[in-house]
């Protein structure tokens, strides 16, 4: 993995850690979202990624998301193991595990670099 898209990885980090601490839950979706899509290059930056996402939302008390959360942590490993991690995929169970998404223009070079 290349040193910009960790860079690029730690700062949606720290922005959903600003818009967490602000009780902004439309940027800490939006920003975990994009922590998500960088971090399908590295099984270690995705497994934390969906460990944050499952933590927020047993904070948010959103029992839905909190399953949805568990299922992927357990599929992270076998699904880069088989080479199966759907790109652009924003990690979230409101869409399907096997979903390929379109990468925000932004990202789309630090993510196809790595």
């Amino acid at each position: 993995m290349n040193k910009e898209l960790l860079d690029q990885f730690n700062i949606e980090l720290k922005s959903f850690e600003l818009a967490f601490k602000h009780k902004n839950h439309k940027e800490c979706f939006y920003f975990l979202s994009r922590a998500h899509i960088l971090s399908q290059k590295s099984v270690r930056l995705h497994l934390r990624t969906h460990w944050l996402m499952f933590q927020y939302s047993l904070k948010n008390k959103n029992y839905q998301e909190v399953r949805g959360q568990v299922l992927r942590l357990i599929v992270t490993i076998p699904g880069h193991l088989f080479g199966k991690v759907p790109v652009g995929n924003i990690g979230w169970a409101t869409v399907k595990l096997t979903e390929t998404m379109e990468i925000p223009e932004d990202l789309k070079q630090i993510y196809f670099k790595a």
